[in-house]
């Protein structure tokens, strides 16, 4: 069972959600108005493959992760939505069945942006929909470099890249340099083992790229661990 969440208030996470200031006053109104928060446990389904897109959802604290079951049984990990980012903008603009589950990694809240709302803001506001296209903008360009970064073999490349994709300034505008993750968790996000992990952080804890702390890591370079190469002159294989 979702509960409402009681310990924060939707107006505190608007209040500090960049795309929110540009909204004219109306659209503020009806927007602040329809928002609101629920809480989800480690494990929990915030949104279920195959069933109608009911709203917009951002992640006001927490971790939410992004995974299909394929036919054969086999998880696949697409993403991660850190505290400040959003998810599913193109599942209710085209009002389809969603096609992924939405979990929450950790114990998460979530503000929800009910369907009806998200459509009068598309019809209504300007602004809103400058936001919806940077942001769907910004999830192709994210999800070009998973693709290359899943096609990595080389497993250090592989989460240099995974990490980096969580540093979008659009996507993820919340995000500082120490990423509180388990490694447990980078495992599921990034599709490898927990022992894989450890293994390919040590490597760039190595070369400066972050270090690995209690709860999880801080980065040092951004950039570095976007373009990072594997063996073989960097090649895709």
């Amino acid at each position: 069972m979702v509960l409402p969440h009681t310990e924060l208030r939707v107006a505190d996470v608007l209040d500090r959600t960049p795309w929110v200031k540009s909204l004219a006053g109306s659209a503020r109104d009806r927007l602040y108005s329809d928002a609101f928060l629920a809480s989800y446990q480690s494990g929990q389904t915030v949104a279920r493959r195959g069933a109608l897109s009911s709203s917009w959802i951002g992640v006001a604290d927490g971790l939410l992760k992004i995974a299909a079951v394929s036919r054969s049984g086999k998880i696949v990990m697409f993403t991660g939505i850190p505290s400040g980012g959003w998810i599913g903008e193109g599942t209710v603009l085209k009002r389809e069945l969603r096609l992924y589950d939405i979990v929450a990694v950790r114990c998460s809240t979530v503000v929800h942006i009910p369907m009806q709302t998200f459509e009068w803001l598309h019809a209504h506001s300007i602004e809103f929909n400058h936001t919806l296209i940077a942001h769907l903008n910004e999830r192709l360009g994210q999800y070009i470099t998973m693709m290359e970064a899943g096609r990595a073999s080389d497993v250090v490349a592989r989460t240099a890249r995974s990490i980096a994709t969580l540093y979008n300034p659009v996507l993820y505008p919340n995000m500082d340099p120490h990423l509180r993750l388990s490694q447990t968790e980078l495992g599921e996000l990034v599709g490898l083992s927990r022992q894989s992990i450890s293994a390919a952080l040590k490597q760039l804890e190595v070369e400066g790229l972050l270090r690995v702390e209690y709860g999880g890591i801080t980065v040092s370079s951004v950039e570095r661990l976007r373009n990072y190469e594997g063996p073989e002159d960097g090649e895709w294989r």
